[in-house]
């Protein structure tokens, strides 16, 4: 069946290049399966050109005296950069912590982590040595296959722009994005009586809208009014719509409905009649949120992209000698026969996920993506925990790290360069197999449609289960950075067979503690001792599965990021500290 399956497949694209295969057809399911991947590489573009113009400007800033040479000192470098990061800090939190509700405390640390990204990026961006090094920096270590497969990703989005449905109105759908709030606008219209009671007199209600990003309205007044879409009543296109006082009386329009807006489109038209002799106050609550509601991916691809190349270049040159010990790691674990055995086992697993018959009735795309993020998972930890031993136990037994650490390198530098490089690495493969997750999950509802013969999927399906993809994908690097981090620490002490067993061990114990933990509260003392004594010891990766989550096909909430976040860093450096005690007094000789 999996085999008749790839067969069908195969001659599909086979017959469009022979032209055997009807043109018709190809143009039925093609647009709905690149639309989704060239809405994604707009937004790396973007990012691209962002990151372009502010280091550009940063660059050129670097020019004037004093500025230039601010990171020349390094202490003042980072002092500089906390002080900047702090500003940046208390800005994103100001803004974006009202928006977590009650859970808002959960946004402080991911929010400070992006203000210290941005305060490092600022100072060591403006300084003279990283305007002189960009191409290295660009061409060295990890960053040249993140970026060439970021590039082949946007180069295949961007080829397919003349199959994309409506491109033009996604790109005008951008600038409506909300990058702070909600979208929610108000604007008041104070409108006078009539000079004469018996002549309506309709006057301009002077607010400003642009209905085409409108998407919810609810319009309150303190009075009896009438709305209009001119001020004379032989030029009005339809009867002015009576407004009377009181919240249960407003008027309401929801763009989702397909029903006629209670305002004209051109704010200038917009007039309001007072019949009553005081003046009244029509309210105007505007939610405003793009046409195409997928634009949105486009801005926070461009953001998460500006991010991780800033971050990138503070971690250079803000700590060369972590950087250089995690440059040296992750280029000699990328050499390993076994890295390249493992990516080819998972894009062969992912590709063979996307025409696998998994027989749901109607699930196959929740199973493709828990096996897709699954299986990078288990290949993501497998090499964590054999670069931690191939790269920590086998220099220390060699007497390698002897040589490292007789340079100007302290063992806290030695540790964090490592355990940096090895998720460096980790992080390499974690990209190269989403993109082939991202480009499966992009045709496999149009696949399943025409293997169970059903109506074609709009391309917003597709792009649905690629962003609900993202956020798993996340939250399974963080539970491999948590696993990595253990296998650093137990690679101090312990050779690579043990290190094996034991983080086998906790990840199995660690993804069934939730469970464990419950159950214990209705046993005995004793019992529930035991389990809450495991939990201290043992890290809670089931904070990381969300497997529940995608087999219901509900969406993973950013605030439950923002908290596996803040768990992963309070544990990873609880382990750092760990490991820092267990080779402080490891004898290298």
């Amino acid at each position: 069946m999996i085999a008749g399956s790839a067969i069908s497949l195969f001659s599909d694209f086979a017959g469009v290049e022979s032209g055997l295969f009807p043109v018709a057809q190809v143009g039925k399911w093609l647009p709905v399966f690149v639309t989704p991947l060239w809405v994604l590489s707009i937004g790396l573009l973007l990012g691209a050109l962002v990151t372009a113009v502010v280091h550009g400007v940063l660059s050129a800033l670097s020019f004037v005296p004093g500025l230039g040479n601010l990171a020349d000192d390094p202490k003042r470098g980072v002092t500089l950069s906390l002080v900047a990061g702090a500003i940046f800090s208390a800005v994103l939190c100001y803004f974006y912590v009202p928006q977590g509700g009650e859970n808002g405390q959960l946004l402080y640390l991911p929010l400070v982590t992006l203000g210290m990204i941005l305060g490092f990026g600022l100072i060591y961006g403006m300084w003279h040595r990283t305007r002189s090094e960009w191409m290295s920096i660009l061409g060295e270590g990890v960053i040249p296959y993140i970026l060439s497969t970021l590039g082949l990703f946007a180069v295949i989005g961007l080829g397919s722009t003349p199959f994309v449905e409506n491109p033009m109105a996604i790109l005008e759908s951008v600038p409506a994005v909300n990058l702070v709030g909600d979208g929610t606008v108000v604007e008041v219209a104070t409108i006078a009586p009539s000079a004469d009671p018996d002549i309506p007199e309709f006057l301009p209600a002077e607010i400003t809208y642009n209905f085409r990003n409108v998407a919810e309205l609810r319009i309150e007044s303190d009075k009896r009014v009438f709305l209009a879409d001119s001020d004379k009543a032989e030029a009005f296109s339809r009867a002015p719509i009576e407004l009377n006082p009181g919240s249960t009386e407003a008027v309401t329009y929801k763009y989702e409905d397909r029903e006629q807006p209670p305002i004209p489109g051109d704010p200038s038209k917009l007039h309001i009649y007072n019949q009553e002799i005081d003046p009244a106050r029509v309210v105007f609550t505007f939610k405003n949120l793009p046409q195409i509601p997928q634009a949105s991916s486009i801005v926070f691809s461009a953001i998460a992209f500006f991010l991780t190349l800033t971050g990138f270049m503070a971690l250079r040159q803000a700590a060369p000698r972590v950087w250089a010990l995690a440059l040296s790691t992750a280029k000699n674990e990328m050499a390993q026969p076994l890295y390249l055995l493992l990516l080819a086992i998972g894009i062969f697993a992912v590709l063979l996920f996307g025409i696998f018959p998994f027989n749901t009735l109607g699930d196959d795309i929740r199973l493709l993506k828990d096996s897709g993020v699954t299986m990078i998972m288990v290949l993501g930890m497998l090499l964590a925990v054999w670069s931690a031993g191939t790269s920590v136990s086998d220099e220390i037994d060699g007497r390698t790290a002897l040589t490292v650490l007789s340079k100007p390198v302290s063992r806290r530098s030695f540790i964090l360069g490592k355990y940096t490089g090895i998720m460096l690495a980790v992080l390499v493969l974690f990209v190269i197999l989403a993109a082939v997750l991202l480009v499966v999950m992009s045709y496999k509802p149009i696949y399943d449609a025409r293997e169970t013969s059903q109506q074609q999927p709009p391309w917003q399906v597709g792009h649905e289960e690629i962003i609900t993809t993202l956020p798993i994908l996340g939250l399974y690097f963080m539970e491999t950075m948590a696993i990595g981090g253990i296998a650093v620490a137990l690679a101090t002490r312990l050779p690579l067979l043990a290190n094996f067993i034991t983080c086998f061990a906790i990840y199995v114990v660690g993804n069934l503690l939730s469970p464990l933990v419950a159950s214990a509260r209705e046993n005995t003392e004793l019992v529930g001792f035991v389990g809450k004594l495991i939990a201290v010891v043992v890290p809670n990766l089931n904070s990381f599965n969300v497997q529940a989550a995608v087999d219901a096909g509900n969406a993973i909430p950013l605030i439950y990021l923002a908290a596996a976040f803040n768990y992963l860093v309070v544990f990873v450096v609880a382990i750092w500290m760990v490991a820092m005690l267990l080779f402080e007094d490891r004898d290298l000789a």
